[in-house]
């Protein structure tokens, strides 16, 4: 398989009145530390935002615009489905901004739990369908499925028939969400006791 990683950063934030991707945790942007777990992951990275200019961006990193006709991360997946199969990739792996501890092994157990299908994340009984490997032979689905007006990823994975890979949580939670500021600022506190 040869995937490649794509962060969604495209949402406007609002719960986080906005410019999520450029909040600090512990000192550093959410999007370094995303960006930091995607590395590891071992594939070609990229990064999906609603314009080029929504952010300042590291260079050299392939930014792929959200589909404007599709509104949130279904419009970032549909397009990276696109750009993947332009660039010779079979997969698409999904992973959201706002997760900065993401498990080590998501790439690997995503891939092995897929085959051959999409695949998803899930923890506590609680289904991630933003964290997902998306086969880029399904683009044709996930278009016909957003032009039918689906927005929801967890439809889509649904259609896709793709296959649920549970994971253990124990005192962390490694799927916790930090989409507003008090999640925000309870993460800085928990990265402090940690250090």
């Amino acid at each position: 398989m040869k995937p490649v990683t794509l962060i969604l950063a495209g949402g406007a934030g609002r719960r986080m009145n906005g410019g999520k991707p450029l909040r600090l945790l512990g000192g550093r942007t959410l999007l370094a530390h995303t960006l930091e777990i995607a590395h590891q992951l071992d594939f070609p990275v990229a990064l999906s935002l609603r314009s080029h200019d929504q952010i300042p961006t590291p260079s050299g990193l392939p930014i792929i615009e959200d589909r404007p006709d599709i509104e949130g991360p279904l419009g970032g997946v549909v397009a990276g489905l696109g750009w993947a199969n332009s660039k010779g990739f079979n997969a698409v792996l999904t992973i959201p901004v706002d997760m900065p501890w993401l498990p080590n092994d998501l790439a690997h157990r995503l891939i092995e739990g897929a085959n051959g299908k999409a695949s998803y994340a899930s923890s506590a009984g609680k289904a991630h369908p933003i964290c997902a490997l998306w086969p880029v032979a399904k683009r044709n689905d996930a278009e016909f499925y957003a032009a039918k007006g689906g927005r929801s990823l967890r439809g889509l994975l649904e259609i896709l028939e793709a296959r649920k890979v549970e994971w253990p949580v124990g005192d962390d939670d490694p799927f916790a969400n930090l989409n507003d500021p008090i999640a925000l600022a309870e993460a800085e506190l928990q990265l402090q006791k940690s250090r």
